[in-house]
């Protein structure tokens, strides 16, 4: 039994109620595929023998085909490590693509105003908006932003061709 197949069936007695489609290749060591939907949430899998499982699964507030041809969110080495993302992003109803936000839409969902940010940071109120309108911003003062709404910045290199992603520092 191929690796797709082992997992469609873990799928099928954790979701009965779910459409489950595998297809593969002819070639046994080929791509295979797997898409799940339960109600309107759709999970994709992808099989290959030097990756292991690709996963993907779309935004409820996206265009149908959205990502859809796109390579894989995430990829896991095991069946077992699969079929757990798989079920926790069904049972949550979550993307693996992170949605974007502009700077005042998190601001906003901080429930901070400009004005006690730009204090927070000791700058003048105009001075802060213009940063939120800025197309290009340093990331030292993106760094100070967030860390003054409570968060902390990452930023991460995905280097597609190796399935590799890496967190930035700086020193």
């Amino acid at each position: 039994m191929s690796p797709v197949e082992q997992l469609s069936q873990e799928l099928k007695t954790q979701f009965p109620d779910a459409e489950i489609e595998t297809r593969k290749t002819d070639d046994p060591n080929g791509f295979q595929f797997l898409n799940l939907l339960v109600g309107e949430f759709e999970v994709g899998v992808e099989w290959k023998k030097e990756y292991g499982f690709g996963i993907s699964s779309f935004r409820d507030d996206s265009s149908s085909s959205e990502g859809m041809f796109d390579s894989p969110s995430e990829w896991y080495s095991t069946e077992k490590a699969a079929f757990h993302r798989v079920a926790s992003l069904v049972f949550d109803q979550r993307s693996t693509k992170p949605r974007q936000f502009k700077i005042s839409e998190i601001r906003h969902e901080r429930g901070m105003s400009q004005e006690a940010l730009s204090e927070q940071l000791s700058v003048k109120q105009s001075t802060y908006s213009k940063l939120e309108r800025r197309k290009d911003v340093k990331v030292s003062s993106l760094r100070q932003v967030i860390e003054a709404m409570g968060g902390k910045l990452l930023i991460q290199a995905v280097f597609e061709d190796t399935r590799d992603v890496r967190e930035i520092t700086f020193q």
